[in-house]
């Protein structure tokens, strides 16, 4: 071979030859220098996981500091997309671990973080909360299998009480669509925990507590083997202290539950409210509604079929807070708001009487309860026993729109404004015109004006109108205080993770009805005449050694039996406490409702038989 060509073959192979070391070393030099802060990143972000560290919500408590809803540490079972070699079986055998298929859940949520550009490899994928130790245990058993899963402790809900109060205090779970929407710029985000009903969602900005997040180094698995330095602690949310008392609300509920349970031969009712109210402030001491809940289920990421079933009862429908969602015709506890209608406007004085034969003709024929009439009988006495032909003649000089006037000033057929999710319903004070509407809807051209004889009904709460039990005790609270009617609330205060004060909610005058004092005492009068003597209330106050004043009610129901009504205050001297008892397609108010009443004013009163009521209604629903 020519050795000039031969030299020119190795030149040539050394210029290529140093040309790709050039190249190597170029691009060797821009991938540690150029690039390798980012490249760092890359095998960081592979060893080193951020967790997101939930805050625990804040605390509820009773009006005496009695814990009711709490946050508890839970084991949380995750999955990290970018530590699953092979996705699908991953989730597939981690689906037969659980139980469920998990994919659907995986898949949701990252299609969710994807369309808000909120989706990170790295960042846990919740699959599972509060697992029970057989679960956690196969977890463990499985490890090598389930690269990427992760089992973490984060806080979660407890509501101590259980299914005692669940309306009020009401539930957690992932944020929604619309909800994001909505409360994007408050900082939610996608995966947060937030309030659903109840106080949870009403206050759920000062529950909620603000995250943290902790470093920790993991293994090939993605298995944390390593805390790193650099945590930031998740700050608690604040706590609620409530206007609601502990052993009433249990009496309330337990009481409900023992009376459905008596009356469940002749009366096969599922369902009742009641409420307890501060007269002199408007604080809510005891809600209850039934059917309830247990809201520990929804801790829960998937909720079991039979539980699911049972809050979904679409008959009896136990996520409806009867208290403040229910509306029924209020039957004779009505009375005292056609009695404040006669006396303010002049009709009657206290002491005028009429003679009850048992029925009033003047419009057409109406029967009183009692066949035979009560004889003689004027305000105080007529209110006692429930006296039909006394409302009636009164209601018919009063006429319709004064009877409504009045039941407005007590806040009737309006939303009273307390502080719990979803809104209260705001009834029906029927009116003239309501009714002309109201039966236009229903798809009548031109429907019968208001007729005299539906004042009479009205007169005696058995005609159009239907109000909530809240509404109910409220206006028994302003009977008993004289005149003042408050915005029911449940939040007294809102405390700070450190302790301090953040807010204090002052009770909030709606209205004074500016009652003359011995109009209004006539009428308390009647009302603590119910429980005494032929009242109608009186066998079931026999022997409770503090003075009540109360109203039986019994209101009509198309669709089923009466529903049974009784409203009280005690003590009648000095008035502290006003109660409304409602059970539905319950009978009479005097046997059904009056019965639960005395249980929630001995609790009250922490009379002894209060002790023994609780233990009897305890011993029937288990």
């Amino acid at each position: 071979m020519d050795p000039k060509l031969l030299e020119r073959r190795l030149t040539l192979m050394s210029i290529v030859t140093v040309l790709i070391f050039a190249l190597l070393t170029g691009r060797l030099a821009h991938l540690q220098i150029t690039e390798g802060e980012k490249y760092e990143k890359m095998a960081t972000e592979n060893r080193i996981r951020l967790l997101p560290l939930a805050a625990p919500r804040g605390d509820i408590v009773d009006r005496n500091g009695k814990i009711l809803v709490t946050s508890r540490l839970a084991p949380v079972i995750s999955v990290v997309p970018m530590d699953m070699v092979d996705p699908e079986a991953t989730l597939a055998r981690l689906g037969e671990v659980l139980g469920y298929d998990v994919r659907e859940i995986v898949n949701k949520r990252m299609q969710r973080l994807e369309e808000r550009k909120e989706y990170r490899p790295y960042t846990p994928i919740r699959i599972a909360t509060d697992a029970d130790i057989v679960t956690l245990t196969k977890i463990a058993e499985h490890q090598t299998e389930l690269p990427g899963v992760m089992i973490e402790e984060q806080p979660v809900r407890d509501y101590i009480l259980g299914d005692v109060g669940a309306h009020v205090f009401g539930y957690v779970r992932e944020i929604d669509r619309e909800e994001l929407k909505a409360w994007r710029d408050k900082g939610y985000k996608m995966g947060d925990l937030v309030g659903k009903t109840g106080l949870e969602r009403v206050y759920d900005q000062y529950l909620r507590g603000e995250p943290g997040g902790q470093q920790v180094e993991v293994d090939v698995d993605g298995r944390p083997i390593k805390v790193l330095p650099g945590r930031q602690m998740p700050v608690p949310g604040h706590s609620l202290k409530l206007t609601l008392d502990y052993d009433l609300q249990k009496a309330a509920v337990l009481g409900l539950r023992a009376m459905m349970e008596e009356i469940k031969e002749e009366f096969p009712t599922q369902a009742a409210a009641a409420v307890a109210i501060d007269v002199r402030t408007g604080g809510v001491l005891a809600l209850a509604s039934e059917p309830s809940y247990d809201p520990n289920i929804f801790t829960k990421e998937t909720i079991p079929p039979d539980d699911w079933a049972s809050i979904s009862d679409s008959i009896w429908q136990p996520q409806l807070n009867r208290a403040i969602r229910g509306i029924y015709p209020p039957g004779s506890i009505f009375k005292m708001v056609t009695a404040t209608a006669g006396l303010e406007s002049g009709i009657i004085r206290p002491e005028d009487t009429i003679v009850d034969r048992g029925v009033y003709w003047r419009v057409e024929p109406k029967k009183c309860w009692k066949a035979g009439g009560h004889g003689v009988v004027n305000l105080t006495r007529a209110i006692a026993v429930s006296c039909n032909v006394y409302f009636y003649d009164l209601g018919y000089r009063a006429g319709i729109d004064k009877l409504n006037q009045y039941a407005a000033l007590y806040g009737l057929g309006q939303s009273t404004g307390i502080d719990l999710y979803p809104a209260e319903a705001a009834g029906i004070l029927a009116t003239p015109q309501w009714k002309l509407e109201h039966f236009r809807e229903l798809g009548l051209s031109q429907p019968e004006p208001w007729q005299p004889g539906e004042t009479l009904s009205a007169a005696i709460g058995q005609g159009f109108s239907a109000f909530t039990p809240l509404q109910m005790a409220n206006y028994i609270a302003t009977i008993a205080n004289g005149g003042t009617r408050y915005r029911p609330y449940l939040t007294s205060e809102i405390i700070a993770p450190d302790g301090q004060l953040q807010r204090k909610i002052e009770p909030q005058v709606i209205e004074k009805l500016n009652l003359d004092p011995e109009n209004a005492a006539a009428i308390r009068e009647g009302m603590h005449l119910v429980t005494q003597g032929e009242g109608t209330a009186a066998y079931y106050f026999q022997g409770f050694p503090i003075p009540v004043a109360g109203k039986t009610g019994t209101a009509q129901n198309p669709h089923g039996a009466d529903h049974a009504w009784f409203v009280a205050f005690a003590p009648y001297e000095d008035p502290e406490l006003a109660v409304a008892v409602l059970i539905e397609q319950g009978g009479h108010g005097s046997s059904s409702a009056a019965p639960v009443a005395r249980r929630i004013l001995a609790a009250y009163f922490n009379l002894a038989e209060a002790k023994v009521s609780t233990d009897i209604a305890r011993e029937t629903t288990m």
